[in-house]
């Protein structure tokens, strides 16, 4: 029972993963709350449907404790590595045929997410498990072998510098998996949505 309740206690207790009694700072009012889902139903809502032809996903639900336990994972990870992890950020995507986990979330936005660090005084997104002691690994660089533009980096990157042309290029190599592994990476989503349902 004792060995039960040390490992218990490692994963959730350990570091900045265990419980804090103290208030979180980014805690919202309603006030807040419903003038933000107001802005985005009168700026977005109809752009969107409009532009896709259904509603997307407005709502994605993650497991408490998978995310919870990811978060504990990562950051013994990221100690492994003596990498000093800043935050998380969560990315939109959208599932594909290929990689939807039920069939009706085909085409619909979701989540994934990613520990960040400061690299050279710039928080930048970070791929604990491909990364060591050595060498932080960025998403930048990582998605780069896989030749996809990552343009969030940066306040001047934001705007697609590959053509049309060589997206569709690599979009059909990503189908025919050429060249492109199912190598593990640092990120996950699985999320619930809502919408489809």
């Amino acid at each position: 029972m004792k060995k039960l309740f040390r490992f218990i206690c490692k994963i959730f207790c350990s570091g900045n993963v265990g419980p804090d009694p103290s208030k979180p700072k980014t805690l919202l009012s309603y006030r807040d709350i419903v003038t933000m889902l107001h802005e985005y139903d009168n700026s977005r809502f109809e752009l969107l449907v409009n532009g896709l032809g259904f509603e997307d996903t407005r709502v994605n639900t993650l497991d408490f404790y998978e995310l919870k336990n990811y978060l504990a994972f990562m950051e013994r990870e990221a100690k492994k590595r003596n990498i000093s992890l800043k935050g998380i950020s969560f990315i939109k995507g959208v599932y594909t045929e290929e990689n939807s986990p039920k069939p009706e979330f085909i085409n619909y936005e979701n989540l994934l997410y990613t520990p960040t660090t400061i690299i050279e005084g710039k928080e930048v997104e970070i791929d604990v498990l491909n990364s060591t002691r050595e060498s932080v690994v960025t998403l930048k660089s990582k998605l780069q072998e896989y030749n996809y533009e990552w343009r969030y980096d940066d306040k001047k990157n934001y705007k697609l510098k590959s053509s049309k042309k060589a997206e569709d290029k690599i979009m059909k190599t990503i189908m025919r998996n050429d060249g492109f592994s199912d190598e593990e990476s640092g990120l996950a989503n699985k999320t619930h949505l809502s919408p489809p349902n």
